[in-house]
C-alpha cells in the first residue's frame, strides 16, 4: 500500500466532495442576497491566486506575508493571533481567557488540557452520544452506522465546544498523521480516537506511536494483524516509516521495508481488536534493520522476547535523527505556516530531540509570539470551518447530526480518508469549493431548531440595530478586529432592506462567507 504525498493522482482520485447543496434558505431567496453578498465573497475568491505551482511538498504552499490577499494584515493583536491559530475558533468568552492571561500564559494554559474542566462537554456527549462511551466489545455488536456517526458527531462537537482546545486542534492534526480510515475498520476507529490519539494528543510523540503500533484500528487498516511468516506483509512496516516517522525515502531502504516488516510479524488482534502478539506468526530469523543486527532466536524463545524486536524498532524510529525533522517540519506547517522558516523547523526538531518527543515543548517553540506574528494567514479547511462557525455564531446544540452531515458536504468528512497520508493541509486543495462554504453558512445562518442546532440571533441584536449587530459580529466572530472594508459591507447589506431576523440572519451568513472569517 504504498502512497506518495506528494501524488495530486492519488489525492485527487480519493477526494470526497459531495455536489449535494441544501435548499436553506430557499434557492432564490439564498441568491437574492445579491450585491452585498458577492462583495463578502469576492475577497474570498482571492484564495484561488494563492495556490502554489510548486507541488514538491506534501503540505503546501504559502500565502505571501503582506500581501492583499493575506487576511493577516488586519490581525494587529498577538493575543489574539494566537486564540485564531491555537482554537477552533473565536468566542468572547475564549478572547476573554486570553487577554486575561495574556499570550505566554494562555499558551501555557492550552498546552495543559488535563487542568481544564471539560465536565460540561463530556457530560453532553455522555447523554446525546452515549455509543460514544461503549467498550471496544459492546460496540463490535452495535449497529455500525450509528457507530460511524456517533464518532463524526463527536468530534464536531468537541471541536466546536471543548474548552481544550488546542487539544482538539492536535487531535486533528494527529488524527491525519496516523489517518484510519472509518470504511475499513469500523468501529475500531471510535476507540484508537478516544482511546490513542485523543489521549496522547498533547503528551510525548513516543508514547503516541507506541499507542498506535498496538492500536488494533491501525493494525486492522494496514493489514498487519494478517502479517505472518514466512510472507509478512509490508503496509505497516512502510509507512510507519514513510508517513508515521521518517518521512518518504528518508534513510531507509527497500530492504528495510522488508525487513520490519519481517520483525513486525506476529503483532496482530483479538477479540474485539485488542492487540495481541501472537509467536506463531513471527519470523525468528535473523534479520538487520537500519543497520542494526537482529539475531535469530531458537523455537523456545519466550514470546515477550520475540514481540521486544517490535519494541526496539519502534524505538529506533522514535530516536531517529529524520523522525525529529520531519515531525518538527509538519507541525510547523499545521500550526505556523504552510511553508515554515528553515529556523523555525530546526528549532523544533531540537525541542524534539531535547525533550524526547514532549509534543508540547514543540507546540511552545514552535509558536513563539515572534514566530506567529510574523507568519501568514492559514485558510480553514472545511471541519475547521464549520467549528469555528458553530463558535463563532454561538450555536445551541440539541443534536448535532444533521448540522454535521451538511459540513460534510463541504468535502472533509472526517474518518473517510481512504489513503494513509491524511486530508491534504494544503490551500491549492481546498480553495475550489467557495460556493460550497457559501452555501452551509447561508444555511447555519438560518438553522432555528431547538431540538436540533439552533442559531439564536437575539446575542447578536443586542442592541437591537444595524449598527448593534455589526458590533456584535465583530466582537463574537472576529474578536474585536472587524476590518473596516468588511464592516462596510455589512452595515450596507444589513440597511438595504427591511431590518428584522432574517436579514440579520442573511448577514450573520455573509460574515462567515467572507475571506476575512475563512482564514486563521
Amino acid at each position: 500500500m504504498r502512497t506518495n504525498p506528494d501524488s495530486d493522482t492519488i489525492e485527487q482520485d480519493a477526494k470526497p466532495v459531495s455536489d449535494v447543496i441544501d435548499s436553506a434558505p430557499s434557492r432564490r431567496r439564498f441568491f437574492a442576497m445579491g450585491a452585498g453578498a458577492a462583495a463578502a465573497l469576492a475577497a474570498t475568491r482571492t484564495v484561488d491566486a494563492q495556490s502554489s505551482k510548486g507541488r514538491g511538498s506534501p503540505f503546501g504552499p504559502t500565502s505571501p506575508a503582506g500581501s492583499k490577499q493575506d487576511a493577516s494584515v488586519d490581525w494587529k493583536d498577538p493575543v489574539l493571533r494566537l486564540v485564531r491559530r491555537i482554537t477552533m475558533g473565536m468566542t468572547p468568552e475564549e478572547v476573554t481567557i486570553a487577554r486575561n492571561l495574556g499570550y505566554a500564559a494562555y499558551l501555557d494554559f492550552h498546552l495543559h488540557p488535563e487542568k481544564i474542566d471539560d465536565t460540561a462537554l463530556d457530560n453532553a456527549l455522555a447523554i446525546g452520544l452515549p455509543v460514544s462511551m461503549l467498550t471496544p466489545a459492546q460496540l463490535a455488536s452495535s449497529d455500525s452506522n450509528e457507530v460511524s456517526n456517533t464518532l463524526s458527531d463527536s468530534a464536531l462537537y468537541r471541536a466546536a465546544f471543548s474548552k481544550r482546545q488546542l487539544k482538539e486542534r492536535m487531535v486533528e492534526f494527529w488524527t491525519d498523521h496516523f489517518t484510519i480510515s472509518l470504511t475499513k475498520v469500523g468501529y475500531l476507529k471510535l476507540v484508537d480516537d478516544r482511546d490513542v490519539i485523543r489521549a496522547n494528543a498533547l503528551g510525548n510523540f513516543k508514547t503516541l506511536l507506541k499507542a498506535t503500533s498496538k492500536s488494533g484500528a491501525m493494525l486492522v487498516y494496514l493489514d498487519q494483524n494478517r502479517s505472518q511468516t514466512p510472507t509478512p506483509n509490508q503496509n505497516y512496516a512502510r509507512e510507519i516509516m514513510e508517513l508515521h516517522t521518517l518521512g518518504v525515502d528518508a534513510g531507509y531502504s527497500q530492504t528495510d521495508v522488508a525487513e520490519l516488516s519481517r520483525i513486525l510479524t506476529g503483532w496482530t488482534t483479538t477479540g474485539p481488536g485488542n492487540f495481541t502478539f501472537n509467536p506463531n506468526m513471527h519470523d525468528r530469523g535473523a534479520k538487520t534493520f537500519l543497520g542494526r543486527a537482529f539475531p535469530a532466536m531458537p523455537n523456545t524463545t519466550a514470546a515477550a522476547t520475540q514481540m521486544a524486536e517490535g519494541e526496539t524498532a519502534i524505538q529506533m524510529l522514535v530516536d531517529h535523527p529524520n523522525t525529529a525533522k520531519y515531525i518538527a517540519l509538519k507541525m510547523s506547517r499545521w500550526l505556523l505556516a504552510y511553508a515554515p522558516p528553515q529556523a523555525v523547523v530546526d528549532a523544533a526538531a531540537a525541542a524534539y530531540i531535547s525533550s524526547d518527543g514532549d509534543i508540547g515543548t514543540m507546540v511552545r517553540t514552535i509558536l513563539s509570539a515572534t514566530n506567529l506574528m510574523a507568519s501568514p494567514a492559514k485558510y480553514k479547511r472545511p471541519f475547521h470551518l464549520a467549528a469555528s462557525a458553530l463558535r463563532g455564531m454561538g450555536a445551541q446544540v440539541a443534536n448535532i447530526r444533521s448540522m454535521r452531515q451538511r459540513a460534510d458536504q463541504m468535502g472533509q468528512p472526517m474518518f473517510f480518508w481512504e489513503q494513509p497520508n491524511g486530508y491534504p493541509d494544503r490551500i491549492d486543495w481546498w480553495s475550489g469549493l467557495v460556493l460550497g462554504r457559501w452555501s452551509f453558512m447561508a444555511d447555519m445562518a438560518n438553522r432555528n431548531l431547538a431540538t436540533q442546532t439552533r442559531i439564536d440571533t437575539t446575542p447578536f441584536r443586542t442592541p437591537d440595530t444595524a449598527d448593534g449587530v455589526v458590533a456584535q459580529i465583530g466582537m463574537r466572530m472576529f474578536g474585536g478586529e472587524l476590518p473596516t472594508i468588511l464592516k462596510t459591507q455589512l452595515l450596507t447589506y444589513l440597511k438595504a432592506g427591511t431590518y428584522n431576523d432574517a436579514r440579520v440572519r442573511e448577514t450573520l451568513s455573509l460574515a462567515g462567507s467572507a475571506a476575512q472569517f475563512q482564514w486563521f
